[in-house]
Order: C-alpha cells, then structure tokens, then sequence
C-alpha cells in the first residue's frame, strides 16, 4: 500500500512541476514577444530595401550602358531607355517616388569641365542632379578628375524608401539615391538630345 501511496506522491509532484514548468515557459514567452516582432519586422523591411537598392543599382547602370552605346542620342530615345528602366524597377513603380537624371559631362581641351546636357524622367520625384546643372562645373564623386576631350554619361536615381512597418521605428524613410559612370563608346555625347 505504501508502494501505491509513493507512485501517486510522485505521479502528482510531476504534475506540479509541468504545470510550474508550463506556467515558466508561458511568462518568458510573453517576455520576449516584443522582441521576437521586432526581429520579424525588422528583417521584412530590411529584405525589401534590399530588394529595392538592387533595383535601383540595376537602373543606374542599365540606363548608363544603354545612354552610352548610343552613336546619337535623342528625346525619343531617352524617354524609351527610361520606359525600359521602369520595367527593370517592377515590382516597384518610378511614379512620384522616383526619378532617373541623366547628365553628360565634358571637357574641352584646355577649358574646365562643364555639364553639356542634362534629361531627367522615369518619375515626378522633386530631387535635383547631384552632380549640377546645364552650364555648371560638374561635382563629380569620389574626386573623380576628367582629362581633356573626355566625356562620360552619369546616370543618377532617385527613390523615396518608404519602409513596410512605418510605425514600427526599425527603418526610416528617406532618398535611396545611386549613380553610375560610364563613357561613350561610340562616340561623344555632348550634343544635347533633340
């Protein structure tokens, strides 16, 4: 009898120690939810603007190597390399929170380097060349220097990164901005497009 008595002393002293256990599990899990979203919602707004810098480094340089394999570039041509460039962006759309700025940049010999001809489009975000304006000497990145008769084609995009989880606070909005460099294969595109 004292046998039967022990198993069911013990058999409800396990019962008590799953239920504390059960109980313990629930408290810490409660405890690190928060954290646990937040993780989530950070890697889904991380992976997105990923996602979309990918796009937006695709464009640049799409746009640049199509502008500079181009004997003579024209309106007409520019506003299909910009139409292509909107495609290579899907899924997501130019529209009011993009814009592609393509800038031709020149040096005569013996003169300062000047920006030739400026075309921008893709999308109606108000953001302005980083490099200048028509007329103006250029801001080139990084130091870059031109030597004379050299000319290259820049092609600047702009973005307004809005992230999935606004409210979450784990990324803010803002410009996700790129450029690309590249020179004319074919010849000098310094003559503005017609």
């Amino acid at each position: 009898m004292n046998r039967i008595i022990k198993k069911i002393s013990r058999f409800f002293c396990w019962l008590t120690f799953v239920s504390r256990e059960k109980g313990t599990v629930a408290i810490e899990f409660a405890l690190t939810l928060p954290i646990w979203v937040a993780l989530l919602i950070g890697t889904a707004d991380a992976a997105y603007m990923m996602i979309l810098t990918q796009r937006i480094d695709r464009v640049a340089y799409s746009v640049t190597d199509i502008v500079t394999q181009s004997d003579v570039i024209t309106t007409d041509d520019l506003d299909r390399i910009l139409l292509a460039a909107s495609q290579l962006m899907q899924p997501f759309t130019f529209g009011a929170d993009g814009i592609v700025i393509i800038t031709s940049v020149y040096k005569p010999a013996g003169q300062a380097t000047t920006i030739s001809w400026q075309y921008s489009g893709g999308g109606t975000l108000g953001r302005g060349s980083k490099i200048g304006y028509v007329g103006s000497t250029p801001s080139l990145p990084n130091g870059m220097t031109i030597s004379d008769n050299e000319n290259v084609i820049i092609s600047e995009v702009y973005y307004y990164f809005r992230p999935m989880f606004i409210n979450a606070g784990v990324l803010s909005e803002g410009d996700v901005y790129r450029a690309a460099i590249y020179k004319p294969r074919l010849s000098p595109l310094i003559t503005p497009p017609t």
